[in-house]
């Protein structure tokens, strides 16, 4: 079993976002103040955007986890 990490998201409004995970996530799809979802490729973040209401799309960014 893989030993938990801490991974960081900075957010668009400079904040960070933490999450404890042994899943290796290299996207995360985010308002400007918080994460909606960790994704574990760039296409599975574009998708997880797509399946959210389209009023919400144009407000949603992804961005890289920090490494």
């Amino acid at each position: 079993m893989t030993k938990a990490a801490t991974i960081t998201v900075t957010l668009p409004n400079g904040e960070l976002a933490k999450r404890k995970t042994a899943r290796a996530y290299t996207h995360a799809v985010c308002t400007n103040t918080g994460v909606i979802s960790f994704c574990g490729s760039f296409e599975l973040a574009q998708k997880r955007i797509r399946a959210c209401h389209p009023e919400v799309q144009p407000t949603l960014t992804i961005l890289p986890v920090n490494a």
